[in-house]
């Protein structure tokens, strides 16, 4: 895959992880967020990893 994607793809997945983190403390309704949190993470370190290493 190229690097821009992987990179894209892994700020993404961050940023999910950190919505889901902060909708979910907030509302009550939505405290499953809260929960799963970290889902997005692996693919986020995976993705930005993959994207940052040089050849």
């Amino acid at each position: 895959m190229k690097r821009g994607l992987l990179i894209t793809i892994g700020i993404l997945a961050a940023i999910a992880s950190a919505v889901m983190y902060f909708v979910g403390k907030d509302s009550s309704h939505l405290s499953e967020l809260y929960d799963m949190y970290w889902v997005p993470l692996p693919l986020a370190a995976l993705a930005l990893g993959a994207g940052l290493m040089k050849k």
